[in-house]
């Protein structure tokens, strides 16, 4: 036998085998997993009482943002109210801020007040949006955002170690007479969006490819839909983030899922009592 020859012949296979599971990989990467609103999807949406027709559009050029982790400083504002609060930052990357006095935020209007109080004191605070009000833990979450679309992320994984919140996020913590005390804040910059030529899952499609995972059972309503983007938490301090255009599915008021429109992939957010607040 000419080993020669079949030391070629066996390197021309690996490239070639090499070349084919490069392109299998970049079809999953690509590729979205599109869920087809048909006979089937249409009843999906029916029996969860969900009018097709009354759901947010979307253009189907958008692509995905790149952004990142922001390490300069989050100290309040200057001139601020609270100027004068203790700050102290984790990992270069993360502000904790402790006001020196209870802010109190009105009780008929925690959301407004608690979105005039990060605008006016936080450093970037017009980036932010609120999100959602956590009432077992007192907490009210702010959610960074480009032009005016939400860059979601995942909030703090566990209360018992020592983890970080999302890289797009703001916290602000209340005592149990509604006043804020303290928040936590990260912030990304150099956000970029990325043209990207795929067609992205339409409001209805994110909808049933949460049913056919079993996410969504017709027992449940669902309780608001929004498109925006999201992200995961990462420890680097100046790692590129990349931001998917992903549906946020809210259920009953309390469950949260995350759709992304490209793969349709499914992320869950941890389960709250209140994800909505005036």
């Amino acid at each position: 036998m000419d080993w020669s020859k079949a030391k070629t012949l066996l390197i021309l296979t690996f490239l070639i085998l090499n070349a084919y599971l490069a392109v299998q990989l970049m079809d999953r990467m690509i590729d979205p997993r599109i869920v087809t609103t048909n006979a089937d999807g249409k009843t999906v949406l029916k029996e969860r009482k969900i009018d097709e027709k009354k759901l947010q559009t979307v253009s189907k050029d958008i692509g995905y943002l790149t952004a990142e982790v922001d390490t300069s400083s989050l100290a309040p504002k200057s001139g601020s109210p609270i100027q004068d609060a203790v700050t102290s930052v984790k990992n270069q990357i993360e502000w904790s801020v402790r006001l020196t006095k209870p802010f109190p935020l009105e009780a008929k209007a925690m959301r407004d007040s608690a979105t005039s109080f990060v605008q006016s004191s936080a450093a970037y605070g017009t980036d932010y949006t609120f999100w959602k009000y956590d009432s077992k833990h007192n907490e009210m979450t702010f959610v960074q955002t480009y032009k005016e679309q939400p860059l979601y992320s995942t909030p703090q994984q566990s209360r018992e170690d020592d983890a970080m919140i999302g890289p797009s996020l703001l916290v602000l913590q209340l005592n149990e007479q509604k006043e804020i005390i303290s928040y936590k804040q990260r912030h990304l910059n150099k956000v970029v969006r990325q043209a990207q030529d795929v067609t992205l899952l339409s409001a209805s499609e994110s909808v049933i490819q949460l049913s056919e995972q079993g996410l969504f059972p017709a027992s449940k309503r669902m309780t608001s839909q929004k498109l925006g983007y999201f992200c995961l938490v990462t420890e680097g301090t100046k790692s590129v983030q990349i931001l998917p255009p992903t549906w946020q599915i809210e259920l009953n008021g309390e469950e949260l899922y995350f759709v992304n429109a490209i793969d349709g992939g499914v992320q869950t957010i941890e389960r709250l009592d209140t994800v909505s607040e005036k």
